[in-house]
This record gives structure tokens, C-alpha cells and sequence, in this order.
């Protein structure tokens, strides 16, 4: 994997007849945990999915078993692995996005889509006044709901490379000048990549360097 390519991969969720058992052997005592204290059926089947798929894409890099890796976590608890590769997860709905990196600090994100929210009053309180403008003047609900869902999967992203916290990223204008307390994010290449119907999702790499990205399905077990 060259320094400048980031793998993707897209796991989603085939529904209640996953077999779960195998997948929940891939984690550790606390994913289990979590999964446990998940109360419906299809976040837990989700949450479970997800992380074993990431367990297993870093163990077979790694010629270790899903459930012998053990993260470190970063001030505001992103996991790293020590002498492995970078990685990120995301996941909104059925799907999940999974990026591996070499070497770069990568953040990756996808939001599904939602036309219900208020996503003028969301960017207002949350995203620069420009961008929180250009929400609340976009007289089509549909097309507000998809603007603010791409802003937000790339500001995520952006934010989850930088491993830090997720209000100190969405206040970054993804355009024009920065403010001094927001220089940190100059040092990061972001990009939209292609997601699902309905969603929208980003990939951010440490180095304003530019990046080649290679998605692929994640093979759900049946």
C-alpha cells in the first residue's frame, strides 16, 4: 500500500439473519460490553459488525487474531494501533466506512442524509457564519439536507485525522481564510469519496500532500 493511497471499504449491514457469534469472538471485553449495553437489535448487529470488520482487516495486515489487538487512545479517544497502520471507522445507518492508511493520520466519514433536520439551525450553531448563510438561503429542503449532510461528513473526516474534538472541526470554512485557532487543520488533505444512496462521506489524510483512494465492498459473512 503506497504512502499516498488510502483503502476504503464499505460493510454494510445485511440484516437480523447475521450470524453474529463469530463476529463478537473478533472483539475485545470491552466491545462486548458496549455491544451488550446496545438496547436494539440493529444498532448492536451494526456496532458489532462494523468493529469485528475492522478487526479482521488490520489482524490479517498484521498476521495476529481479530481480538489480540489492543488500541491506544488519543487525548480525545481515537484508537491507534502501535507499529500498525493508521485506520478509521464511521458508520451512519446500514453502512459502515472502514479507511486504512500506511502511515498518514487518516479520518474518514459518512453521514446518511436526513431531511427532517433542521439542519439550518444545526449549521448555525455549529458551522462558520458563511457556510451557515449559505444552508438557511438554500431555498430547497432536499438540497439543504444534502449540502449540510457533505459539509458535515467532511468536516468529520477532517477532524477525526486530526484526532481531536468533533466542535473544534465543524467550525473550519471548508473555503476561505482561517482563523488562528483553526491553522491546525492547513496540514491535512481532504476529499469526498463515493458512498451509498442517500449518504454522503469524506476521507481527510495527515499532509496537504494529495491521495489516491481504493473502495471496495467489505465481504459480510453469511
Amino acid at each position: 500500500m503506497s504512502a499516498d493511497t488510502v483503502l476504503l471499504w464499505l460493510v454494510t449491514d445485511p440484516g437480523p439473519g447475521l450470524p453474529l457469534a463469530p463476529l463478537l469472538a473478533d472483539l475485545d471485553p470491552a466491545e462486548r460490553r458496549r455491544a451488550d449495553a446496545c438496547r436494539h437489535p440493529g444498532t448492536r448487529r451494526r456496532y458489532v459488525l462494523a468493529h469485528a470488520a475492522l478487526r479482521r482487516l488490520l489482524a490479517e495486515r498484521l498476521g495476529v487474531a481479530p481480538a489480540e489487538l489492543r488500541w491506544q487512545h488519543g487525548p480525545h479517544g481515537k484508537p491507534a494501533l502501535p507499529g500498525g497502520p493508521q485506520f478509521n471507522l464511521s458508520h451512519s445507518g446500514a453502512h459502515a466506512l472502514i479507511a486504512l492508511s500506511p502511515a498518514r493520520p487518516v479520518g474518514v466519514d459518512i453521514q446518511r442524509v436526513l431531511p427532517a433536520t433542521d439542519t439550518a439551525a444545526m449549521a448555525a450553531r455549529y458551522f462558520p457564519p458563511a457556510e451557515a448563510r449559505l444552508l438557511r438561503t438554500t431555498p430547497d429542503p432536499a438540497h439543504r439536507a444534502e449540502l449540510f449532510a457533505r459539509l458535515w461528513a467532511r468536516k468529520e473526516a477532517l477532524v477525526k485525522a486530526h484526532g481531536g474534538r468533533l466542535v473544534q472541526g465543524l467550525r473550519v470554512p471548508l473555503e476561505g481564510p482561517l482563523s488562528p485557532e483553526d491553522t491546525w487543520s492547513l496540514p491535512y488533505h481532504l476529499t469526498d469519496t463515493p458512498a451509498p444512496p442517500h449518504h454522503h462521506a469524506a476521507v481527510a489524510l495527515a499532509d496537504p500532500t494529495p491521495f489516491q483512494v481504493t473502495a471496495r465492498p467489505w465481504p459480510v459473512p453469511s
